[in-house]
């Protein structure tokens, strides 16, 4: 631990990085890899799963974060498990780079000023965030508490997911809606999954004729 901490002390001290030249990269990678082995040992967390870069964040309780096999994430993503809730994403996903996934925030329907004597508590909005295998989350995703991402399903760069999204789909924008079904669904697949998930299409879909 103290080593962790001198090591970080150096990366955010921009006079030594620049001092440092290259050994200041070998020590960035050195600080990265000693958190994401501590990760391995706090979460849940398959031994196929691969950390691909720098300044992942996984904060939460002992066992609160599940990540499957034959899975990756890529640099600079937090995923933040507040107490009492879980993150898990599962097996062959693809979480791309600046990805954030937020298990609790303050609710939006309600008076946000703080009373500093008690009288108003502001009420925080949480739940699980569960991403189904298959799924790929493009670059800057945002994902809200208590959102599911159905299997093998595709959220596009930039989009914020603030319902649960269906399998076999593409979701883009803020907030992600789905704007197209995988081509391998028959009729009736897709017919059943729009009437299920009606809230979470965009308004092309829901004008299509099924």
């Amino acid at each position: 631990m103290r080593l962790k901490r001198v090591v970080r002390k150096i990366l955010l001290d921009k006079n030594v990085r620049n001092l440092l030249g290259s050994t200041y990269y070998t020590l960035r990678d050195s600080y990265y890899q000693m958190n994401y082995a501590e990760y391995r040992t706090k979460f849940a967390i398959h031994p196929s799963f691969q950390f691909r870069g720098e300044g992942v964040i996984l904060w939460g309780d002992e066992g609160n974060i599940a990540l499957a096999e034959n899975s990756y994430i890529s640099r600079n993503c937090i995923l933040e498990a507040l107490s009492g809730c879980k993150i898990i994403v599962g097996k062959n996903c693809a979480i791309g780079p600046n990805v954030k996934m937020y298990t609790a925030g303050r609710a939006t329907d309600q008076d946000l000023n703080y009373d500093p004597f008690g009288e108003h508590k502001i009420a925080d909005s949480k739940g699980d965030i569960i991403i189904g295998d298959g799924c790929w989350m493009g670059a800057d995703v945002c994902i809200k508490g208590g959102v599911r991402i159905g299997t093998n399903s595709i959220v596009g760069m930039n989009s914020v997911v603030t319902h649960d999204i269906p399998p076999h789909c593409l979701a883009v924008g803020n907030p992600a809606r789905v704007v197209k079904f995988k081509s391998y669904l028959t009729k009736d697949e897709r017919a059943k999954l729009v009437s299920e998930y009606w809230t979470s299409l965009s308004d092309a879909i829901k004008g299509e004729d099924l």
